[in-house]
C-alpha cells in the first residue's frame, strides 16, 4: 500500500482513500489516509488545503477533493482495492498536509 496511492475502503465502496504515509513505514499494520470526495458533495474548497484531483476508476474519471483535514489512521485491513495512483501530484498533496500542520 503505497503512499500517493487512492484504494475503496473495503467495505464503504463509495468512499475513496489517499494514502499519505510514507513508504519508509510501509511494515505498521496502518496507513494515514485522506479521504477523497466527489467534488459535487464537497463544496467548495479552500485552495491549498483541498486539492482537486481527477480519478481514473471503473465508472469513468471523476473529480474527487482531497478532505485533509479529515486525515485519520486506518488499519490496512480496511483498504480495498486500488483506484489510481496520484504520485505526480505528491507536491501537491504535501503541501496541502503542511497548510494544515502549519499553517503554511
Amino acid at each position: 500500500m503505497k503512499q500517493y496511492v487512492v484504494y475503496n475502503h473495503k467495505t464503504r465502496k463509495d468512499l475513496l482513500l489517499l494514502v499519505v504515509q510514507s513508504d519508509l513505514l510501509s511494515s505498521l499494520s496502518t496507513r494515514l489516509v485522506a479521504p477523497l470526495i466527489k467534488r459535487t458533495d464537497f463544496g467548495v474548497p479552500v485552495s491549498r488545503l483541498n486539492p482537486v484531483f481527477t480519478i481514473s476508476h471503473d465508472a469513468g474519471d471523476d473529480v474527487y477533493v482531497m478532505d485533509t483535514a479529515n486525515l485519520a489512521a486506518l488499519s490496512c485491513e480496511r483498504l480495498g482495492t486500488r483506484v489510481d495512483d496520484l504520485a505526480s501530484e505528491g507536491i501537491e498533496i504535501l503541501n496541502a498536509i503542511d497548510f494544515l500542520l502549519c499553517g503554511f
